[in-house]
């Protein structure tokens, strides 16, 4: 009787219900599959970031901004003071050989100017940097900004893609008013004979004004001067930084994850070899 009695009630091993059991370890199964799902989704995720930031890692370079008044990039003075901002408009594709770009890629903030950056004329490259600087400034979209001029006029950007990048100056000191230069386009990198060279100095070209800017009228006694307006500095936005922070919020997650998979692996099997 005590026999039936126990086969009958599906108890064993100190009265545990075996059915209870076998619900935990479906539970704890389903669980684990939904982790290991997400886990796999995560990895598809993850390994374009990953892919592109190694790429960018391997061939990263730098752009000098050498701006000087008076002569070519050689000659004059330096402008000192002076205010750039960059924007990172297109990617680039080599050569299978590395000796040359064979396509540009525009970036998504910028397909609405999406040109053949290859084939323009130095007109037609003048008129879209303009177009696009002004864009760039009313809807902040520089990479980088406030990246000003040093005692010998340049400025230095470091770590960046191979890409077609708009220079711009945003920002003028007073000393340097009566010097004027239109936004241009820098390659990253630059090819000589076939030879690549990632750290790329730019000279922007100035033209000099006969009078520099500023107010002409005389101001009326005990009246306060209206201050010239210069070009607004837009605050810029770092897609690299956000990028950055982005992979850095998707392996926390995945960490987490893995670790609560880990958790119900073990109570998984320890459930199963009780059972």
């Amino acid at each position: 009787m005590h026999n039936a009695a126990t086969r009958s009630s599906g108890c064993r091993r100190g009265g545990r219900p075996t059915g209870l059991r076998r619900h935990a370890i479906r539970r704890i199964d389903t669980v684990f599959g939904i982790l290991v799902c997400l886990l796999m989704a995560m990895t598809v995720t993850l390994t374009p970031f990953g892919t592109a930031a190694n790429a960018a890692s391997a061939t990263n370079g730098s752009l000098t901004i050498s701006a000087r008044g008076g002569g070519d990039a050689s000659g004059g003075h330096p402008l000192v003071g002076d205010t750039y901002a960059v924007a990172y408009v297109a990617g680039v594709t080599l050569n299978d050989d590395g000796t040359g770009i064979s396509g540009f890629t525009t970036r998504a903030p910028f397909k609405r100017f999406d040109r053949e950056w290859g084939e323009l004329t130095s007109s037609q490259a003048n008129a879209a940097a303009k177009e696009i600087a002004d864009y760039a400034g009313k809807h902040g979209r520089y990479d980088y900004t406030d990246r000003r001029t040093g005692g010998d006029g340049t400025v230095t950007i470091s770590g960046l893609a191979p890409g077609l990048y708009l220079v711009n100056r945003v920002g003028v000191a007073d000393a340097n008013r009566k010097y004027r230069c239109d936004p241009f386009f820098v390659t990253i990198p630059e090819f000589d004979a076939g030879a690549s060279d990632y750290q790329v100095t730019a000279a922007p070209k100035f033209e000099e004004l006969p009078v520099p800017p500023g107010p002409t009228t005389t101001p009326e006694p005990g009246a306060t001067p209206t201050p010239t307006p210069t070009a607004p500095e837009t605050p810029g936005r770092s897609d690299i930084a956000k990028t950055g922070a982005a992979i850095m919020r998707y392996v926390e997650a995945a960490v987490i994850l893995g670790a609560i998979a880990f958790a119900a692996m073990f109570v998984h099997t320890q459930l199963r070899r009780r059972d």
